[in-house]
């Protein structure tokens, strides 16, 4: 997950701004994150939110679930389940942070192929060349450049986006606690083709889309101290035994877990920090 607004890091020099209006439907926000960390401060829980975006790295390698990327730009696409990320000490990012859907026209490419962290060997020329002009820009002359090279791709035709936008908001809007085929009835198109179009422009079919949204849902009410039973039956679930199951597989930890470290008042940011293998 490349920083989605909700799960912004606890560290000093971080700063979003919003994108121009012409891109307010395709961009979340752009981000910039520089400076030094320390051991605390160094580790973030990303949480799905069915969005993509790209990072730029003009510093020290960063670990992501575990691995190092070296690369100067990566490619994030849409995630399943919560990523780990490790910063270095010595941190230089700049990141744009897609809406959910808006990334096939984004990133010149179908998002069921861009699941994971790729390096900048998946993009297009276009972000390639510039990577290399971001490097000697200032903040605002990065947000321009990056932005006049987004409203020319959003102008390419989009097959049917149509549907998977009005499934996305119905999804979004019940916070994953209806029934997808509930959802998909009335579309004009049929369920199949609804379900490999959404794949292919969401990077997510629309039952995992919908998980990440109910899961969203149930770590807002840990968070605010709700018992466990309580979420789970105001969440959706039929039992507590099937929210503790979608909550692992997302998060990496047991719903108690997560309420117990959240009211303990430690931000999510170093909840697994002893878990992570790279310095």
């Amino acid at each position: 997950m490349s920083l989605p607004a909700e799960d912004m890091p606890h560290l000093a020099h971080f700063v979003t701004l919003p994108p121009s209006p012409a891109l307010a439907a395709h961009v979340q926000c752009f981000w910039w994150l520089r400076g030094f960390t320390d051991v605390d401060a160094s580790v973030q829980l990303l949480h799905p939110d069915g969005g993509s975006g790209i990072i730029f790295n003009f510093a020290d390698p960063l670990g992501l679930n575990d691995r190092l990327y070296a690369h100067r730009m990566l490619i994030c696409g849409p995630q399943m389940a919560t990523t780990r990320l490790r910063l270095p000490h010595r941190v230089d990012l700049l990141g744009v942070r897609l809406q959910p859907g808006r990334g096939a026209h984004c990133l010149g490419s179908r998002l069921d192929r861009l699941c994971g962290y790729q390096g900048h060997d998946s993009a297009e020329a276009r972000w390639q060349r510039l990577t290399d002009r971001l490097a000697e820009a200032d903040r605002t002359i990065q947000q321009r450049l990056i932005e006049a090279e987004l409203l020319t791709l959003v102008q390419r035709p989009l097959q049917k986006a149509a549907p998977v936008k009005h499934l996305l908001h119905l999804i979004a809007e019940s916070r994953g606690q209806r029934r997808i085929l509930e959802l998909m009835q009335g579309c004009s198109i049929s369920q199949r083709q609804l379900e490999r179009l959404f794949l292919r422009q969401v990077g997510l079919t629309p039952k995992q889309y919908s998980r990440t949204q109910r899961v969203a849902l149930v770590r807002h009410r840990l968070k605010a101290g709700t018992g466990l039973l309580a979420t789970a039956l105001a969440c959706g679930y039929s039992d507590q035994a099937h929210c503790i199951h979608d909550f692992s597989a997302v998060v990496g930890m047991t719903p108690g877990q997560y309420r117990r470290r959240a009211l303990s008042g430690r931000p999510d940011s170093t909840m697994i920090a002893s878990t992570m293998n790279h310095p």
